[in-house]
């Protein structure tokens, strides 16, 4: 196994742990949002994974 597959597990496993990140699935395509502790949504990154939308939104931290 990847280390792309090791991370996808991981996600799929810790989702509930990530208090901050909303994971969704739209379509096709995968959405992650940071949001803050009232519930608003800062940012969003999409991808065909969540590891490719994970790291959308961290280079639009950036």
């Amino acid at each position: 196994m990847n280390i792309r597959e090791l991370i996808k597990n991981e996600i799929k496993i810790g989702v509930h742990h990530m208090k901050h990140l909303k994971f969704e699935k739209k379509e096709d395509e995968c959405v992650v949002t940071l949001v803050d502790v009232t519930g608003y949504e800062i940012l969003r990154g999409y991808g065909d994974d969540f590891v490719e939308a994970l790291n959308d939104m961290h280079s639009n931290l950036l």
